[in-house]
């Protein structure tokens, strides 16, 4: 990736064509830019200061944790790091991938300005990595994660995005993280991503990934609020390049309850011959949810012996809940093989009658079919113990239908 491109003077507004759907109106009062506000955050407690008594952390998924607190290592609840992992000062860079708007990087600019540090991880050459990363947002917060996967070096992350718990109940938080991820030729990274926001918690994020020779990713992502009555909204940007004939699987599920609201835009470029993706996209939209996914496949003129399969769908589960798919296919090549697909729909009424007449409550009759939906995507979980943690964490949207699916 070039360094060309300038930053966007001005925020995305619905207006802009990656951002129609995004709930911009939620960020709008969130002081990200202010420096009174950096300036506060910084003077968080940012290592023995925080103790286990005052943030409870979720069981353990890896043999290394790392805990950020408002974007801020926390070495009280953090594993010793690794020579391998390094705190960094922000620096200034500006990525480009072909064909993206600078405004679809503002807020990557925008991290990059107000970021109190960057966590970074190089995994060696020909070595193995268990990681969890686990990101805790109690006010503003601006984290940047920075990781290089080395030739033939392999990397299991989980990266976990959670609302802290206060005395007065769930903390308001809002994040703008940045993620750059390097995988060298014959890398291997296998990466979970979980966000359980909660209250009224905003998070923006934009990924950039690259890929090289061979490096092969599976990607599997669940974005959910806590609870149905939690108003939170989250919006992912992601950047990816295919620098050689690499292999990537980009599977998210997301759950928008109540008036919450997940919106995605993700770009793939296929910038080298023999480069394939499959991407495949569920969300359930309920009540008055709101969801949105854009999935945008480029294929570059010498990228030939291309393969890309899209497979993006949404249910509707509620009279005012919204859903928008979109895929896009923007080919500069005739040797590609290059599918997609896009629906939109409400719960299959022939099914449902089918569990009612089996003497299911209708209420756990609909949770089934919603985890049929998205267990498109939680299958692909390799780590059993993980998601029976996120099984237990969709009781409250799914009511009923692990219990029933358990029977079954």
């Amino acid at each position: 990736m070039s360094n060309t491109m300038t930053s966007a003077s001005r925020r995305p507004t619905a207006r802009d064509e990656n951002w129609k759907y995004a709930n911009l109106r939620a960020l709008e009062r969130v002081p990200f830019e202010d420096p009174t506000t950096a300036a506060v955050v910084l003077a968080e407690p940012t290592s023995a200061q925080t103790t286990l008594d005052d943030i409870a952390l979720p069981a353990r998924q890896a043999k290394l944790r790392v805990v950020l607190v408002d974007g801020v290592l926390n070495l009280a609840l953090s594993d010793p790091l690794p020579d391998t992992v390094q705190i960094k000062p922000a620096r200034q860079q500006t990525l480009e991938t072909a064909g993206i708007s600078s405004i679809d990087r503002y807020f990557f600019a925008l991290n990059q300005r107000r970021r109190q540090q960057t966590l970074e991880l190089r995994v060696a050459a020909a070595t193995q990595l268990e990681l969890e990363i686990l990101c805790i947002a109690r006010s503003v917060a601006q984290p940047a994660l920075e990781l290089h996967l080395a030739a033939d070096s392999r990397l299991r992350l989980i990266e976990r995005h959670l609302s802290a718990e206060t005395s007065t109940g769930t903390a308001d938080s809002a994040t703008n993280l940045a993620i750059e991820i390097k995988l060298a030729k014959r890398a291997r990274l296998d990466w979970l991503r979980w966000h359980r926001l909660a209250g009224k918690a905003r998070h923006i994020e934009t990924l950039d990934l690259e890929l090289s020779e061979a490096a092969d990713c599976e990607l599997v992502q669940l974005t959910t609020g806590q609870s149905t009555t939690d108003t939170v909204s989250s919006r992912s940007t992601a950047f990816v390049r295919h620098n050689g004939a690499a292999h990537l699987r980009w599977n998210v599920a997301a759950l928008a309850d109540g008036s919450q609201s997940h919106d995605a835009y993700v770009h793939i470029e296929h910038a080298a011959p023999g480069a394939h993706t499959e991407q495949v996209f569920r969300g359930i939209a309920s009540g008055r949810g709101r969801l949105g996914f854009n999935g945008h496949m480029r294929v570059n003129a010498d990228a030939i012996g291309t393969r890309s399969e899209q497979s993006l769908k949404s249910l509707l589960a509620g009279g005012e809940a919204e859903a928008n798919v979109r895929p896009q296919l923007e080919i500069y090549t005739d040797a590609v093989s290059a599918s997609h697909g896009a629906t939109v729909g409400k719960l299959d009424t022939d099914m449902l009658f089918y569990l009612l007449s089996r003497g299911i409550e209708p209420a756990t009759a609909e949770s089934l079919l919603k985890w049929a939906f998205i267990s498109d995507v939680l299958a692909r979980l390799s780590d059993s113990d993980l998601r029976h943690e996120i099984e237990a964490s969709l009781v409250s949207q799914l009511p009923g239908a692990i219990a029933a699916r358990g029977q079954s």
